[in-house]
């Protein structure tokens, strides 16, 4: 009789073991699921892109659908700025900002790049997408020789 009991026993405590990895594999692959739908959402989220003044150059003159924003002052603009580059001074931006087109690449600049950075953060709050700021700036971009226009 004690060797059935213990039998009986032993198939509880096994059932217990079973019952418990199999919920602990559930939970596992639950939180692994989750973890990937979180990586899902991340990847579409707005990553601002920091690029070489050669990499904007590029991207201009191959791509069709670029907005180059400068956020310079008006008086840095007149000194001297990039063809076809939009003055909004960073300043002005959030007042500005159905100026920029949402379905385009932009292309941000400024002196030398801490105020692009600073307008790449405001426009990806504002939910644009395709966000290019370029380090080192204007500065950077006549210095590596690219064409810009002065007055």
């Amino acid at each position: 009789m004690n060797t059935q009991k213990n039998h009986h026993l032993i198939g509880k405590a096994l059932l217990a073991v079973i019952t418990i990895l199999f919920m602990n594999m559930i939970t596992d692959i639950t939180a692994i699921n989750n973890l990937h739908a979180g990586e899902k959402q991340t990847k579409t989220q707005t990553e601002v892109n920091n690029i070489s003044p050669k990499q904007a150059k590029d991207l201009m003159d191959k791509e069709k659908d670029v907005f180059v924003l400068d956020v310079r002052t008006e008086e840095e603009y007149k000194e001297v700025h990039i063809k076809d580059a939009h003055l909004i001074p960073i300043k002005e931006l959030e007042q500005h900002i159905d100026k920029i087109p949402k379905d385009k690449k932009v292309v941000v600049h400024c002196a030398a790049g801490k105020r692009s950075a600073r307008a790449c953060d405001i426009l990806k709050d504002k939910g644009l997408k395709e966000l290019y700021n370029v380090a080192g700036g204007i500065n950077k971009w006549q210095a590596e020789g690219y064409p810009v226009e002065k007055p």
